[in-house]
């Protein structure tokens, strides 16, 4: 009889007892539903949130049929989201399913593009033999401008950030590449899985590949990662030292403890080891082991940006601190007070994201408006007091 491949797997029934009762697979500390009504197990969620994501793709196509783009740009939006969040919780993790739902994402955010109103270019960036795809996001202007490269969250993808109806970065006047780094979107359907090593190096190369652009001023290039992309943004920073900048939020900035694979709900360890390709959870434990800051952080020192929740159950604060008190160059820290994981809908911002204030930091930073010695660590209140007020 074959057993349960990780140690935790049969607790799904847990789980599952609380995609019932909170709507949530993970992140059950915030209010709210975020799975459709009828779902009461992880079984379901691909169904339900894929039949919602055909609706959507259906009514955009009627929309652009009838002359309407903008309102089929805002519902290909919606589907693509949709797609992209059903490809998620496919069981088993990977399968034909996944590959389909995923087929039907790329669909939708390909109408997107073509629909934006700037230029967004797929592009191909090559590391160490392999192809990973990306897609690059145009900020206007004739002259050779700052750029972001854009490190997602673990199972997320490079059309879900920036999008393209409402790109902060792209306001400020900076390019986006967008990277499906080794082990996510299309690059984990190609084979190409994640290592502790294995983003540092794609953000090298993708370095790389923005540098040569005409469009793109190599001075004037920072990294920008979100959930576990703050992470692989850091790694990133301290790997090549020609980014002029790096932020991460909705924090995993892992010092000495892994709380995302050991005290966090199961889904994460489940979807990791398949992004890594690995079905043994001891050769797993040891390998993650090097996801760590430690010895990485202390060689950053281009300014850096940490934006974290008070008590987010991911990345504990007294792991993030480590991360920030390790930093060797400029660094900013903002906690906000009494959040969690992600970081929307902010009661301190006025209801909005972080992100729009991530970019005007990342602005400010490629264009050497912080000072050296700079060091600032401010909790963010419910107020929204310590924003831009004295530490």
């Amino acid at each position: 009889m074959k057993k349960p491949m990780r140690q935790r797997d049969g607790q799904q029934w847990i789980s599952d007892y609380f995609i019932k009762a909170t709507g949530r697979v993970v992140h059950h500390d915030l209010d709210g539903r975020s799975l459709p009504p009828q779902v009461k197990n992880i079984r379901m969620a691909e169904k339900y949130i894929a039949r919602s994501a055909e609706n959507a793709a259906r009514l955009a196509g009627e929309a652009e049929s009838r002359g309407d783009p903008l309102s089929a740009r805002q519902l290909y939006r919606i589907a693509a989201e949709r797609f992209r969040e059903a490809q998620h919780f496919c069981v088993p993790i990977v399968g034909p399913r996944k590959r389909e739902l995923h087929g039907r994402l790329l669909e939708c955010a390909a109408k997107l593009r073509s629909m934006a109103g700037y230029p967004i270019e797929r592009v191909e960036i090559s590391c160490e033999g392999e192809s990973l795809p990306a897609l690059f996001h145009q900020a206007p202007g004739e002259e050779a401008g700052p750029a972001v490269l854009f490190m997602p969250g673990m199972d997320q993808t490079k059309e879900n950030f920036p999008n393209p109806l409402a790109n902060d970065f792209r306001t400020w006047g900076m390019h986006v590449l967008a990277l499906d780094g080794p082990g996510q979107g299309e690059s984990w359907l190609r084979g190409i899985h994640v290592t502790p090593e294995s983003h540092a190096e794609a953000a090298r190369s993708a370095f790389e590949f923005l540098a040569a652009r005409p469009e793109v001023d190599a001075a004037r290039i920072g990294v920008y990662g979100r959930s576990f992309g703050s992470f692989w943004s850091f790694r990133a920073a301290a790997a090549e030292p020609r980014f002029a900048a790096c932020a991460g939020a909705v924090a995993c900035f892992y010092w000495d403890r892994l709380t995302i694979f050991e005290e966090a709900p199961i889904r994460f360890k489940q979807v990791f080891m398949a992004m890594s390709g690995m079905e043994d959870e001891d050769a797993f434990d040891r390998i993650a082991e090097g996801y760590t800051l430690q010895s990485h952080a202390e060689r950053i020192r281009c300014p850096a940006l940490i934006a974290t929740g008070e008590f987010d159950p991911l990345n504990p604060l007294e792991q993030t601190e480590a991360v920030f008190e390790a930093l060797s160059g400029p660094k900013e820290l903002w906690v906000f007070e009494d959040e969690f994981h992600p970081l929307r809908s902010l009661e301190a911002l006025g209801g909005l994201a972080v992100y729009p204030f991530i970019a005007a930091w990342m602005s400010r930073a490629l264009a050497g408006e912080i000072p050296e010695g700079h060091s600032r660590k401010t909790l963010v209140k419910k107020t929204g007091e310590g924003m831009f007020g004295a530490e």
